[in-house]
């Protein structure tokens, strides 16, 4: 594995060291059948300067038109570790786009939530405007190959993660920038490619074409379209642990977070005065070894709640009151769940499915009844 894999790095620079072409000309096509896709133009000039291959990877799309973060619209090409784009009209040239920091936002775990430092070990670097320390591999890696310009900011300490590469899941250490992420490989520890640019492009292209319907293939898009929301701006389907317990009045649903953080707690039920199914969202607070408040005990047949809920429950009077007790204790799943909004305005959908129970749960935000409460909706699959 070890030699396959210098192998094709040893391939990958020797792309990097391609000739430059003359300033003085526009660079013609340049295409690769191993993606299917060419270069050209200021994007290519731009690729074979700052790092060919081993730094930007294969293309993987065409020259197109696209809107980036809701503020610049213009000409993208994506690679496997990089966005291109084309700021040309602004006078600008050819910019990375900022795949570091959008990964982590698609993941749900945004840099500014992450832990920061005071300041750097010695030999280190430290960035006061993100809080974080460059050091080791990693600042090496850094700074041979554009520093700030080309990779930006460290936005976290150096972290461990599961990737997928390949058909494997390599598991090591990885430091997210502002435009990159790059892993430490310690099986190729004291060659040229021990610090590797991660695939960003590839994953991040793959996630913003099934944000855009591209290449979704929910069952719950149906589930979403035959109640007037559009895929077009849904966020992905995720499979996820999440817990159930039905209550007197109602349900609890516990929905883990996809990036380890807090999971959140839905409570669905009945509102008093109309009997339309509302549902409110809660962060789950407990944790291993934290006590639940004392309570009377429940009527025969019924079920105090534990752990999240019970905490939830018990601390919350409002919670209490609307759902009674529980009806059977909380039953482990792992469930669907995806997100969907209309095109525009505030309305939203969020759809848990629960195959242990034969449940899809639907919850509405926007001002879909005529008391504008979040309703609910519980359906059989």
């Amino acid at each position: 594995m070890q030699s396959l894999r210098i192998m094709l790095m040893t391939l990958l620079l020797a792309g990097a060291l391609a000739p430059l072409p003359a300033a003085s000309a526009a660079p013609a096509e340049r295409c690769f059948p191993e993606t299917g896709y060419c270069i050209s133009g200021v994007i290519r000039t731009y690729w074979e300067r700052h790092g060919g291959l081993r730094v930007f990877g294969y293309p993987i799309s065409e020259v197109f038109q696209d809107q980036i973060e809701g503020t610049w619209s213009g000409p993208v090409q994506w690679f496997e570790r990089d966005r291109l784009e084309d700021h040309s009209a602004e006078r600008l040239g050819v910019l990375a786009g900022r795949l570091g920091a959008g990964m982590l936002e698609l993941q749900e775990r945004p840099w500014q939530d992450l832990p920061r430092v005071d300041q750097a070990p010695a030999g280190c670097t430290y960035f006061a405007e993100t809080g974080h320390s460059l050091c080791g591999a990693f600042r090496q890696a850094w700074l041979a190959n554009g520093g700030l310009s080309r990779f930006g900011y460290p936005l976290t300490e150096p972290l461990e993660e599961s990737l997928v590469l390949g058909d494997t899941i390599w598991t090591g250490t990885v430091q997210y920038f502002e435009r990159r992420r790059m892993e430490f490989h310690q099986e190729l520890a004291g060659t040229p490619y021990e610090v590797l640019f991660g695939l960003l492009g590839r994953d991040t292209f793959a996630i913003t074409k099934a944000l855009k319907c591209a290449q979704v293939a929910s069952p719950l898009m149906g589930l979403a379209q035959s109640r007037g929301y559009s895929c077009t701006v849904s966020l992905p389907r995720l499979r996820v642990p999440i817990a159930i317990e039905p209550f007197e009045h109602g349900v609890m649903i516990w929905l883990s977070h996809p990036a380890g953080k807090q999971g959140t707690i839905f409570v669905i039920f009945h509102e008093p005065t109309t009997n339309a199914l509302v549902w409110q969202s809660y962060p789950d607070e407990w944790h291993d070894g934290v006590p639940l408040p004392a309570h009377s005990a429940p009527p025969p047949g019924l079920y105090a709640p534990v752990r999240g809920f019970g905490l939830l429950w018990s601390t919350n009077a409002a919670v209490q009151s609307a759902l009674g007790w529980a009806t059977a204790p909380e039953q482990g799943d792992s469930g669907d769940t995806q997100r969907f909004h209309v095109n525009s305005g505030p309305n939203g959908l969020t759809i848990i499915t629960s195959p242990g129970t034969h449940s899809a749960y639907l919850l509405s935000t926007g001002p879909f009844s005529p008391d504008h409460k979040d309703t609910a909706e519980v359906i059989g699959t």
